[in-house]
């Protein structure tokens, strides 16, 4: 009887099925593709901010701290994939003979970088002229200098005779700023510019240069690890991102106290994107909400334009013999096609926005809301008589 009365549906009223059956679908649709939207640029900031940043902590050792003591703290406290010990020397001046004329620069810097850095942090250093193997020299410094490969270059160290070196090759420092940054300072205070002449030195031979100079000046030297975290556990929601690069570094701060302090370069590019993923979020609650109700809306009204023809029908039934606890499984299409479109949309509208930012595991009140708008209506439409 009822496949009877479908195909008459079909035959007589397919323009207004074909309607009901399309507003339904475009509705789910629409707020599915708005929900897909919101997923996809969240997880696309946080791969933009995570892959600009080339050094995720730079840990600075205090002065007579084990240097394995803090490097077993960072392994604990978080996972890793690569560190790097870096020295740094303070010296007061560099100097160069080059084409009869002598040139000085101000003060300056000198690293000890140490075996595989470049490999293991490829965006902190791009090679310009000559090789990375050897003495290098920033680009800023070699301009200054007037120097260029295989040219010397005089080092002034502090309470020690000076010393030269021979410069392998020309390299740009595209992260500077990270690089030389102020570790420690408070909350606030103005960044501190890096220096205009660096010079770059195998760690070996930085160790023989220095080795004077630390021991009368060791408030010019100072050691920094820089380390690669293993991003295998990162969220791709830019505000849960930084709340767990946040948590690592405050449990390396607990196991390091006194001995080190920490710049947390990850949490901080990730807490300068988190307004860009709340504005995402208002997009959708904005300008994504009211379309997926007017849609819903737009539905009812196609759906519900034969509401008098379909209570006769439902009568009819009723009149042949149709039990009233299998009313609802036997609605005609067109309501049960309202019915489930409207719950499919409402479950969608609840249910997106909170599964893209922070998964299923965090939707339990939704969950619950749209297991109650899933029943009802099949519990009042079981219930209804004409």
């Amino acid at each position: 009887m009822y496949g009877h009365w479908l195909l008459g549906l079909i035959r007589t009223r397919s323009g207004r099925l074909v309607g009901t059956i399309g507003g339904v679908a475009l509705t789910v649709a629409f707020i599915a593709c708005l929900g897909a939207f919101l997923k996809s640029s969240a997880t696309e900031m946080t791969a933009r901010s995570v892959a600009q940043v080339s050094v995720d902590w730079q840990v600075q050792a205090l002065p007579g701290t084990d240097h394995g003591a803090v490097e077993a703290a960072i392994r604990s406290a978080a996972p890793v994939t690569a560190v790097q010990l870096i020295n740094y020397a303070d010296i007061p001046s560099f100097e160069a003979n080059t084409g009869g004329t002598v040139q000085t620069t101000g003060g300056g810097t000198v690293l000890g970088i140490g075996p595989g850095y470049f490999d293991q942090f490829p965006g902190q250093v791009r090679r310009l002229v000559g090789s990375v193997d050897g003495n290098l020299i920033a680009q800023q410094t070699a301009a200054n200098l007037h120097v260029a490969v295989g040219d010397e270059v005089v080092i002034h160290r502090h309470q020690a005779p000076d010393v030269s070196v021979t410069i392998a090759g020309i390299v740009d420092l595209p992260n500077a700023d990270a690089m030389f940054q102020a570790i420690g300072v408070a909350a606030g205070a103005a960044p501190q510019a890096p220096p205009d002449n660096v010079l770059l030195l195998p760690m070996s031979q930085w160790q023989q240069v220095f080795e004077q100079q630390d021991a009368s000046r060791p408030d010019t030297i100072r050691t920094e690890f820089h380390v690669k975290l293993d991003h295998h556990d990162l969220s791709s929601d830019p505000v849960a991102a930084g709340i767990w690069a946040t948590e690592r570094g405050h449990n390396f701060e607990a196991r390091a106290v006194g001995t080190a302090l920490l710049a947390n370069n990850l949490a901080a590019r990730l807490e300068a994107v988190r307004e860009d993923a709340l504005y995402a979020r208002l997009i959708f609650l904005f300008l994504g909400a009211p379309g997926a109700i007017l849609a819903i809306l737009l539905t009812l009204a196609v759906a519900g334009a034969g509401r008098d023809k379909r209570r006769r029908d439902q009568t009819l039934l009723r009149l042949r013999g149709q039990r009233s606890i299998q009313f609802f499984a036997w609605l005609p299409l067109k309501q049960q096609l309202r019915v489930s479109g409207v719950r499919s949309s409402v479950f969608c509208l609840l249910l997106l926005p909170r599964i893209s930012s922070s998964g299923w595991c965090s939707c339990g009140p939704q969950l619950l809301l749209c297991s109650a708008l899933w029943r009802w209506p099949g519990s009042r439409f079981r219930t209804q008589r004409s």
